[in-house]
């Protein structure tokens, strides 16, 4: 069932105010959500810290407060009203207390006062003030006694209430109920209003629909943002489009489909009335819809795999920045997998909802940069695309932008870049219109951006502005724990279904001591890289053994034996040898079986052996 969300009421009163205006809240809780801030505003970042704070529909006040916030603030402000019955009332409560009233207000009431002086035996003195200052001024000045009685507004009987004075308000709940209806209904008025004006925006300015209006009592055509830039409608064109909308192509039918500016479309047609006007409104969908070039639909997105510590702690910081709406610079070699670092954060992110656009910086020339991000109009240059193009930033819109190789860009292309971030607008080439935009920019680099800057090869402003959180993705030989997780998962998404489960897990046995030894100047992309070498070949083998598998690997991919045949000191040596005298250990010598677990050949494990007894009788020598 449809329920019309509750109008948000701030209220700004001193004590007094708040309390009475606080016992006739319970009767608009299903129509209003309030807030009390029990104070006299001072100045206007006080009031709007409030406001932003709770996001009102419209505010609430009294007197000399309420005067003051309606100039202060963008929100409409409602002071509550005082009626002379009010007024009366709150004398002859006081009256009974002592016959000297001091009536202190915000509003004129001296003609009241001076008939109640008169008709009555209670003696009235009346002050009247326009700001707060001046009823505190007016207070003191009075200097009253503890006999004395005040009435006034909430700011005057809070005065009293410190010097143990007795005070009456002159507000009854009668007005504060008053107010309280008037600001629900203004308040729900204002709601529609700007839920009408946020449809009519959207489908004007920011469906990508094509929208077409035909009067047909005046044959006036009215397009929205999307139909005039899909099918380019000018003076001449519009006549077009009018006359074609009006053929037995259009007419006759509710649902068709038809050619506009070279391009095949569906179209459905609706019929309206208004004002003794008959309209008919069309809505057009692309039959074939654009794919973006960076799509593949044969190429489904790989998870990340990891295990090891350094990776787990970059993830859990990762998320945390993905729920911030700040940029993000991620800095790593290549290979290591930033732009899957950069969708994980798209993904758990407020844009989720938009777009992931990609820009490889390095393959963008200088003299089509700014079109391919700001998109052009029409006509704007020679060569220019009929009706315009949308750039990037507009893809990107709600989404995320993501800047591989951002250290690429060149000086001119940076200060363009500079100038999004921090208007957050573009304008398209040959437009006079700036565009707002939404959207959270996440840029990589292979390259320290720090010394670039120090070079003058980076702009500051722009590495201060992308750097405001950053993600240092580690190498592969810094996560060695996660290389056998990672050969495993290539192995099964680069298959294609040729291998059984038990090859490839056989594979990835295999492989995996191989690839613990090797250093990965390419990281995971150089491994992904092997191991999609290695199953061209597995996949037109018959029978796969491990003999088989150790001479393909040493014809595939000799770098992986030639790095680990000069490392003959360090710690990846250490462990090579360990591991040779492991397998020599396990296989009782037997040079074939384990040149075979290794996956190497024969004559480098005995290059290997002869290596580590050399290193054994050294140090014996030593010794």
């Amino acid at each position: 069932m449809y329920q019309t969300s509750k109008v948000r009421i701030l209220i700004f009163g001193h004590k007094e105010f708040s309390q009475l205006l606080s016992s006739v809240l319970g009767e608009f809780n299903d129509q209003a959500q309030c807030r009390i801030v029990d104070a006299i505003v001072g100045t206007i970042d006080e009031a709007n810290k409030h406001v932003s704070l709770f996001n009102p529909d419209l505010v609430i006040s009294a007197g000399s407060n309420a005067a003051y916030l309606e100039t202060a603030l963008d929100v409409p402000v409602l002071s509550i009203s005082v009626t002379e019955s009010d007024i009366v009332s709150a004398v002859l409560k006081a009256s009974i207390v002592n016959r000297d009233v001091h009536l202190i207000t915000f509003d004129d009431y001296s003609r009241l006062v001076s008939l109640l002086n008169q008709s009555t035996s209670i003696n009235i003195k009346h002050s009247k003030y326009e700001t707060a200052e001046e009823a505190k001024q007016i207070y003191q000045l009075a200097k009253f006694s503890d006999n004395d009685v005040v009435v006034g507004a909430s700011l005057v009987c809070g005065l009293a209430f410190q010097d143990n004075i007795k005070s009456f308000l002159i507000y009854s709940k009668e007005s504060c109920r008053a107010i309280l209806k008037e600001a629900v209904t203004i308040g729900r008025s204002q709601k529609d209003q700007i839920h009408s004006k946020a449809i009519h925006r959207w489908l004007d300015e920011d469906s990508k629909t094509p929208i077409l209006v035909v009067d047909n009592y005046t044959n006036i055509l009215t397009s929205n943002a999307a139909a005039k830039s899909e099918f380019a409608i000018d003076s001449i064109k519009q006549q077009e489009i009018s006359d074609l909308l009006h053929s037995s192509q259009f007419t006759d039918i509710s649902d068709g489909k038809c050619r506009l500016n070279q391009k095949d479309w569906w179209f459905h047609k609706d019929c309206i009335e208004m004002a003794n006007h008959r309209f008919d409104v069309y809505q057009f969908y692309a039959q074939t819809p654009n794919i973006s070039p960076n799509q593949n639909p044969y190429k489904t997105e790989q998870p990340m795999v990891y295990q090891s510590k350094v990776m787990v702690d970059l993830v859990e910081r990762t998320d945390l920045y993905a729920h911030s709406p700040s940029h993000v610079l991620i800095i790593g070699e290549s290979g290591t997998g930033k732009e899957m670092i950069a969708k994980r954060i798209h993904q758990k992110s407020q844009f989720s909802a938009g777009q992931f656009v990609a820009i490889n910086c390095a393959a963008m020339p200088s003299e089509l940069f700014e079109g391919e991000l700001f998109g052009y109009v029409e006509g704007s240059f020679t060569g220019s695309k009929r009706g315009g193009k949308n750039g990037l930033l507009y893809e990107a819109e709600n989404g995320v932008l993501f800047l591989d190789e951002v250290s690429e860009l060149t000086l001119p292309q940076q200060a363009k870049l500079l100038r999004v971030i921090q208007e957050k607008s573009y304008r398209p080439i040959g437009s006079h219109k700036e565009f707002k935009v939404n959207l959270k920019i996440i840029a990589a680099t292979n390259r320290p951006l720090a010394e670039q800057v120090k070079n003058g090869l980076f702009r500051d402003d722009l590495y201060y502005r992308l750097n405001v959180l950053s993600i240092n993705v580690p190498s592969l030989k810094e996560r060695r724990e996660d290389i056998s997780n990672i050969t495993k998962a290539k192995l099964i998404a680069l298959n294609f279904g040729e291998l059984d489960k038990q090859t490839i897990e056989g594979l990835a046995a295999q492989l995996t001591p191989v690839f613990n030894l090797y250093d990965w100047p390419g990281n995971i992309r150089e491994l992904e890289n092997i191991v999609e070498r290695l199953l061209v070949y597995c996949s037109a083998i018959q029978s796969i053994d491990e003999t088989q598998i150790s001479i393909l690997l040493n014809d595939l991919a000799p770098e992986l034996f030639a790095s680990s045949e000069t490392q003959d000191t360090g710690a990846i040596a250490k462990n090579e040898h360990q591991l040779v005298i492991q397998a020599m250990s396990k296989f009782n010598g037997n040079k074939e079986l384990v040149a075979q677990f290794l996956g190497i050949s024969q004559t480098t494990l005995w290059r290997k052996l002869k290596r580590i007894n050399e290193n054994n009788n050294r140090g014996q020598q030593h010794a």
